[in-house]
């Protein structure tokens, strides 16, 4: 038996070993969690710290880009100032007028128009009868049977010569108006009103 530790003696030392050990390890499962908590913590603010400069900037352009469409967009006030509104036209009717007939106003009638004036020829027309009855009386006092004897006869004075040189026969003053005043135009074809002097002369005929 000398030579061999008492087992008392013996077991001490290991027990005083486990119990240091598991309070270490105790320690240790308590304080790394700590440990891990606290690094991650730090982690993240030194992220935070490094991103906040960069979420400023971003925030700061994100709120100019607001304002520059803010600018950009119109509001109410331009809208209204900017916007011409047509004016709206309304027609409206008359309002209808009943005027009373008027009473109409006797017309007297017109005065009977006058007949028209027989239109005269023109002064010594050869053509009208007139003027032969005009030179008649200036040469005959207006008898075409007349004879004298002067060796003229009729209402406008033929010679015998003058007479037969236009085709009458007989003597003038034996023929009809009507034949005188034939044989006269034959007369005053060959030479005009020349042939009674005279009074065509007086007349402004000639």
């Amino acid at each position: 038996m000398s030579g061999s530790n008492p087992p008392s003696t013996n077991g001490s030392p290991c027990i005083a070993r486990r119990a240091v050990t598991t309070s270490a390890a105790a320690v240790l499962a308590v304080a790394l969690p700590v440990v891990l908590v606290v690094a991650i913590a730090a982690f993240a603010n030194n992220a935070t710290a490094d991103e906040a400069p960069a979420q400023q900037a971003s925030a700061e352009r994100s709120s100019d880009r607001i304002v520059a469409a803010s600018d950009s967009v119109a509001t109410p006030a331009d809208i209204d100032a900017t916007t011409t509104v047509a004016p709206t036209t309304t027609t409206v009717p008359p309002p209808a007028t009943t005027v009373a007939p008027a009473t109409p106003t006797p017309v007297a009638p017109a005065p009977p128009t006058p007949a028209p004036a027989p239109a005269q020829a023109r002064a010594g027309d050869p053509n009208d009868p007139a003027s032969w009855d005009r030179l008649a009386q200036c040469e005959s006092g207006g008898n075409w049977a007349i004879n004298t004897g002067n060796g003229y006869y009729g209402g406008i004075q033929f010679s015998l010569s003058s007479w037969r040189g236009v085709g009458g026969t007989g003597y003038p003053h034996e023929a009809s108006r009507e034949t005188q005043i034939e044989m006269g135009k034959r007369l005053h074809a060959q030479g005009g009103w020349r042939h009674w002097p005279a009074c065509t002369r007086s007349f402004g005929w000639r």
